[in-house]
Order: structure tokens, then C-alpha cells, then sequence
């Protein structure tokens, strides 16, 4: 069944626990009613579910790097595969990211052996590069490596409408992180860290702002919070280097992906 096309935030928070943020996961409908998942951190499978995307509903799933609070549901993903209600008579789920991914995944499953992967094959698991790939649903996809880890990945998505959005997952500057966003209509970019305590790999929202500002993105959503950064007023920082369009995610938040 056809939807708008639509982000929706399913984690805006960090490892840090929460009761208003969740780990990393963000949910894009292409208008076909069917989803690609940004990350997998833990719960983030249910929370597509209550969204009203099952496993059914779903293109795939990209990766942006290993770190639990953006992984750890993938031991869930694969051990909900393992009933033979989800995803019957569907191919494989994709899920892209880097060679580490694909490593993570046969670690868990040589930690749960006989309990994930023990049935058919339900898991496509792709390693990419930087470069485009295929996702279903979308006329474009490119990855890009990112400054944080070695696993890390951001993901440009071109809609079948022509909206692109591009996701930043865990980030520092770099060439690359402002090739992601250049010009992008909406770009999902991380704040972990405050300005005056900088975290190695992650923003600040003055940093990001910074960024989306030189790579000329229409409308930037700041996200990725950890609680210190929030203790402040988020906008007023961000609004002494970037005049655009300004979200701050919020999980359950609805982005409409239209031009």
C-alpha cells in the first residue's frame, strides 16, 4: 500500500539510556509503504513495528558501523528470521555495510549457535564501499566513508520524487562528510557532544552546523543527542553558523520527504 514519502525518527539518542530517546534507528519510506532502517540499535525493530513496519515492510537495512548503540539489534533481526511467519515467501533481508558488519553478524552467530542462522537463509548480508549501490525503492544510493570509525558509512538516498536525504550516522568533519550533504534536501546530522567538551568522533551542534552550512544543505535535523547537550538550548547554538531549515530529532518525529 502507497504512503507519503517519509523519515521517521525511531532513536534520536545515544547508549546512554533515556526514557524520551532511543537508540540509534531511522525509518525511510520511499511512498511505496515499504522501508529501508538506518541503523539497528537495541529495540529499534519494535519500534518499526509500532511505526507499522513489520519485517514484511521492509527494503533493508543500512549500516553505518558496528558500535552497539547502532548494531545491536541485528542478533534480534536474525534470530526473528529464525520463526518462519516474518518475511514468508520473501527474499532475503538485506542488510549493507561495511566488511565489519558481515563480521559482527558471524560472531553473534557463533555466540548463539543453533539460535541465529540456524534455518534457510533470511539474511542478505552485502559488504559496500563507498560508492553507489542498489536499494530497493530508490532511484539512488551512494555510501560514503565517514571520520569515526573504521567501519563507518554515511548513506545518501535518492527518492523515486527526487528528494535526497543523507545520514551522517557517528561523524567528524572531513571531505567526505560535507560530499555526503552537499546541497541535500534534508541532511540527518549528529550532535553527540557539547562544544565546550568535545568528544573524539562525534559533533557538537555548533560543529555540525557548521558543516551543513558549508556543504549547503536545505534543511538540516540534528540528532544523536547525549544528555549534556540538551542541558542547554540546542537552536541558538546552531543558528551562529547555519540559517536553514532546523529540526531537532525527537523520536516518533515525521518528516514529510518532499520537495
Amino acid at each position: 500500500m502507497a504512503s507519503p514519502p517519509r523519515l521517521i525518527v525511531l532513536g534520536s539518542g545515544t547508549s546512554v539510556p533515556r526514557a524520551d530517546r532511543a537508540t540509534s534507528c531511522y525509518l525511510v519510506d520511499p511512498g511505496d509503504g515499504r522501508a529501508v532502517l538506518v541503523d539497528l540499535g537495541p529495540g529499534s525493530l519494535h519500534r518499526a513495528a509500532a511505526a507499522g513496519y513489520d519485517l514484511d515492510h521492509l527494503h533493508g537495512v543500512l549500516m553505518t558501523h558496528i558500535h552497539p548503540d547502532h548494531s545491536a539489534d541485528l542478533a534480534a533481526l536474525d534470530f526473528a528470521l529464525r520463526h518462519p511467519g516474518p518475511r514468508a515467501g520473501l527474499p532475503p533481508l538485506p542488510v549493507w555495510g561495511h566488511a565489519a558488519v558481515t563480521l559482527l553478524h558471524a560472531r553473534l552467530r557463533n555466540a548463539w549457535p543453533g539460535w541465529l542462522g540456524s534455518g534457510p537463509e533470511r539474511l542478505d548480508m552485502q559488504v559496500i564501499g563507498p560508492g553507489e549501490l542498489e536499494v530497493p525503492g530508490f532511484t539512488k544510493a551512494e555510501a560514503f566513508q565517514i571520520c569515526h570509525a573504521e567501519s563507518s558509512l554515511g548513506y545518501r538516498l535518492t527518492l523515486p520524487n527526487g528528494f535526497q536525504v543523507a545520514f551522517s550516522g557517528d561523524a567528524s568533519e572531513g571531505a567526505q562528510l560535507e560530499e555526503l550533504g552537499h546541497q541535500s534536501d534534508l541532511f540527518v546530522l549528529e550532535a553527540a557532544a557539547p562544544h565546550e567538551n568535545p568528544v573524539r568522533g562525534h559533533l557538537s551542534p555548533e560543529r555540525a552546523a557548521a558543516v551543513a552550512s558549508s556543504c549547503q544543505a536545505k534543511h538540516l535535523m540534528l540528532t544523536h543527542f547525549y544528555p549534556e547537550v540538551l542541558a542547554d538550548p540546542v537552536e541558538p547554538r546552531v543558528r551562529t553558523a547555519f540559517e536553514g531549515r532546523l529540526s531537532l530529532a525527537q523520536d516518533g518525529m515525521i518528516i514529510e520527504l518532499v520537495c
